[in-house]
């Protein structure tokens, strides 16, 4: 998914969480199930990320380029 951009809080999850840009377009372009709602104004993505792992990625509603934040399963935003 090309052309994503990433939030300061974005880029302070991926750090802490050791999530690379790579992860999040591989599990962008590898959906599982439908968006969830996330905060207002945004939804949550999951998908299979490098290694097969599931990936939870929110991203403005009004435009899914935009990353707000990453988590694996079990991590809060």
């Amino acid at each position: 998914m090309p052309d994503l951009t990433y939030g300061k809080h974005a880029r302070e999850r991926m750090e802490e969480r050791d999530v690379t840009e790579q992860d999040i377009e591989q599990a962008l372009s590898r959906q599982i199930g439908n968006p969830e709602p996330g905060e207002p104004g945004s939804i949550w993505i999951r998908g299979y990320a490098a290694g097969g792992r599931i990936l939870k990625v929110c991203v403005r509603a009004d435009d899914t380029r935009c990353v707000i934040t990453v988590a694996w399963p079990g991590q809060a935003g």
